[in-house]
């Protein structure tokens, strides 16, 4: 497959063609920081830079990578890498076309490592695959399975641990994953999201199943073999008796109506039920004992941003959810726990995003107090009547409880108005909406 890059001549790139001197332009990334830091602890010779310093960047410099916070510094290395956040006109990058060094994206990078594995397991879906990915690492280093992780948030356990098999998230934004040929692929679910990438719903689907016809082996819910039927399904695996509490939530496992086990996790939701039943079908095509992979599962810590409570003087949750299904498995799962209100700091994430589901971004906070905070634009530019202030006014008008705080401080002190001991307060939102959690204390 041709790789479409600037200034580069690559094409099926392999782990052995990546130069030896690389530059990463914005290197505080999860996924960037994730690539750094493994090529690093393979020898070669990694530098970056990031508008920004983050505990990323800090962690990188720790263990001996530069990093320069700005956009200034001159690149001399054989390789740029850049995220899809980056733009071409980003001074750096331009310079390094200039000069004609080869400028790739963070996909590339990934497929070229991922596809030098010989076992590459890949996770996708619009929904779960952070979650999924990091409790498959950790399952596998519990069951000291000598393995490769990249999972797109920040977990506790150490990802790089050598061996013949790779764990990836495969992220469907920009069809980056179809620089992966993974040996398996789980997929989760597949929705509309990322309308700056896909037109409609069956683009969405026509790119999954693209990755699936590079997948050796594909496991998928029932509902989604009508995509590609040479797939297992792994709705052969069923949960019983399953019991939702506060800190965690336990089951029966049934595999085509046998009681296989009893398991319990730390995560918490239905959706995570889900989860966990897609995670025990992988390791069962994996050869592995599924008592002693839920015996893994029950130690699983989730990851950062995914449900992870904050010390307040009411249930605090941040969570990571900016697409309508998600934010409903964050709110329902509020709401099932929580004997007063449920009140959330919502931060919209893109503008093409909030346009797209102007209406559910209101819906999906029926019976909630609602706070908007101004939309997180990422890579977009504004657009037109699409701001968080005109989503609570339609918000409102639709009975919902909504309110607009053009910045923290005004957020803060709508919380400490409306909030009471019994409520659980929802920080949601894959932008800097995190930092609210601090910030309110």
């Amino acid at each position: 497959m041709s790789i479409n890059t600037i200034n580069c001549i690559y094409f099926d790139m392999t782990l052995r063609e990546i130069p030896k001197q690389i530059y990463f332009v914005g290197i505080g990334g999860v996924s960037m920081s994730g690539l750094a830091e493994y090529l690093f602890w393979l020898g070669y010779q990694v530098r970056g830079s990031d508008r920004q310093s983050s505990d990323k960047t800090d962690k990188l410099q720790k263990i001996g990578i530069a990093v320069h916070i700005g956009e200034e510094e001159i690149i001399t290395e054989k390789l740029v890498v850049r995220t899809s956040a980056v733009k071409t006109d980003h001074p750096q990058i331009v310079q390094a076309i200039k000069d004609n060094i080869p400028v790739i994206l963070r996909e590339q990078l990934l497929g070229a490592i991922f596809n030098s594995y010989q076992t590459r397991i890949a996770v996708c879906g619009t929904h779960g695959k952070t979650t999924v990915t990091a409790l498959l690492h950790h399952v596998l280093s519990v069951y000291q399975i000598p393995h490769t992780a990249f999972v797109g948030g920040t977990c506790n356990d150490d990802c790089f641990g050598g061996g013949n098999v790779v764990v990836a998230e495969a992220c469907e934004f920009n069809r980056s994953f179809l620089y992966l040929y993974p040996t398996h692929t789980l997929c989760l679910n597949i929705q509309y999201d990322h309308p700056d990438c896909y037109k409609n719903v069956v683009d969405v689907e026509k790119a999954f199943l693209q990755l699936f016809k590079q997948s050796q082996k594909i496991l998928l819910p029932q509902k989604l073999r009508r995509i590609y039927s040479q797939s297992v399904a792994y709705d052969n695996f069923v949960a019983k008796n399953v019991q939702l509490n506060e800190n965690s939530t336990f089951f029966d496992l049934y595999c085509k109506k046998k009681y296989i086990c009893s398991c319990k996790t730390k995560l918490v939701g239905k959706h995570n039920v889900q989860n966990v039943l897609a995670v025990l079908c992988l390791c069962d095509q994996l050869g592995l004992s599924l008592p002693l992979v839920a015996n893994a599962v029950a130690s699983f810590e989730s990851v950062e941003r995914r449900w992870t409570e904050k010390p307040f003087w009411c249930r605090l949750v941040c969570d990571y959810a900016h697409h309508p299904t998600e934010l409903k498995c964050a709110v329902d799962t509020a709401k099932n726990i929580t004997s007063g209100k449920v009140i959330c700091v919502f931060q919209p994430h893109t503008y093409t995003r909030t346009k797209a589901f102007w209406k559910e971004f209101a819906l999906v906070f029926q019976n909630t107090t609602v706070i908007y905070l101004p939309i997180y634009s990422a890579r977009e530019n504004s657009i037109d009547d699409i701001t968080s202030q005109n989503l609570s006014k339609f918000a409102k008008s639709m009975g919902i409880d909504a309110y607009f705080a053009q910045d923290f401080e005004q957020a803060k002190i709508l919380v400490y108005k409306f909030a009471k001991q019994t409520d659980t307060l929802l920080v949601l939102g894959a932008g800097n909406v995190v930092e609210f959690a601090d910030y309110i204390q």
